[in-house]
């Protein structure tokens, strides 16, 4: 495969990673509940260390002009993956009353089990050496910072110190995005009881798009003891809009954060390059242990699944002929709060 495809086609791979979906924990609904207010406590100087488990599903199908141009290409790569990680989240008071500042890290990723299966040859990600993987998430983890709300809202995001306009990030587990869920849901203003029901929109303005919409709807469906705390169980349904994104919203994406390699694209295409990737409609299912009197939440387990198909045109050695490929898969994260 031509190395700027194949390059192009693990940024897809690792965009739809981002994306999360869950087991169905069981809970006890007995007892009287009294109605309370639900808010994050984040005030003064914090520090929460996350585990992360996370697995991944993907079969890549490869369009028939792809396969014309080289006749060795397979019509489609399995791919699956296991990682471990801690992600750590620093958090400070913000400029203005009830605003905190998070800044997120990502340490101690380990590669778990996984393959990438095409044409009938099978590697096994096991077998790379983790010093490997080490380099990659050197120069693919960048720092990235919130101001946000007691209740969850984000206001303002920076990725390697440059302001980005996206809103919504966090709030309501949006799309499972890379950034991170440990806040879990947006929570409401005022007081909730178990069983209670509110929504919750998010839009994420990235440059140059119309914005990508994701809805929620959060349940309080139960109490249950989770590693030593006591916790409500919100259960988060969350659809996302459909959406494109061009090579020129990459392009104008890379100008906020320093350039192309900053977000790991070759930015040596050709001027008549073209490309464009359509997610169709997806949606994710979120459980949230938020523990009302610590004010945090202890674990988190998302599933989604992913769908998306790209174009491209205007690539070396292809007689002008457009290429396509489609992605389709799941995700699941599980994190749960260090003590």
């Amino acid at each position: 495969m031509n190395r700027r495809l194949a390059a192009l086609v693990a940024v897809l791979l690792l965009a739809a990673a981002a994306c999360g979906g869950s087991s169905d924990p069981t809970t006890d609904k007995g007892g009287i509940t009294v109605a309370r207010p639900l808010a994050y406590s984040l005030t003064g100087d914090v520090a929460l260390d996350y585990r992360v488990e996370m697995d991944m599903v993907m079969t890549t199908t490869f369009g028939d002009a792809l396969r014309a141009l080289d006749p060795s290409m397979p019509g489609a790569m399995g791919m699956s993956m296991e990682l471990e990680m801690v992600t750590g989240y620093r958090i400070s008071d913000g400029d203005e009353p009830g605003t905190h500042r998070v800044t997120m890290d990502v340490n101690n990723v380990k590669l778990g089990r996984g393959s990438i299966e095409m044409g009938g040859e099978k590697l096994d990600l096991s077998d790379l050496p983790q010093s490997q993987l080490n380099d990659v998430l050197d120069q693919q983890v960048t720092e990235v910072s919130y101001i946000i709300t007691d209740q969850g809202e984000v206001l303002s995001m920076e990725i390697a110190g440059v302001p980005i306009d996206v809103g919504g990030i966090l709030g309501g587990t949006s799309t499972g995005s890379a950034t991170g869920q440990m806040f879990g849901p947006q929570l409401p203003d005022g007081p909730v009881e178990i069983g209670d029901t509110w929504s919750t929109v998010s839009e994420e303005q990235l440059p140059g798009m119309d914005p990508i919409v994701t809805e929620q709807t959060h349940t309080i469906t139960g109490r249950e003891d989770k590693n030593g705390y006591e916790t409500w169980v919100i259960k988060t349904d969350a659809s996302t809009t459909a959406y494109t994104i061009t090579w020129d919203d990459l392009v104008a994406m890379a100008g906020q954060v320093g350039g192309m390699r900053e977000l790991g694209i070759d930015d040596s295409m050709p001027p008549s390059f073209t490309m464009s990737m359509r997610s169709s409609p997806t949606g994710s299912t979120t459980y949230t242990w938020f523990a009302p009197d610590l004010g945090l939440t202890v674990a988190q387990d998302t599933t989604a699944h992913v769908a998306m198909t790209m174009e491209m045109a205007g690539l070396p050695n292809t007689g002008g002929r457009s290429v396509n490929m489609s992605i389709d898969g799941s995700t699941h994260m599980y994190m749960e709060l260090e003590r």
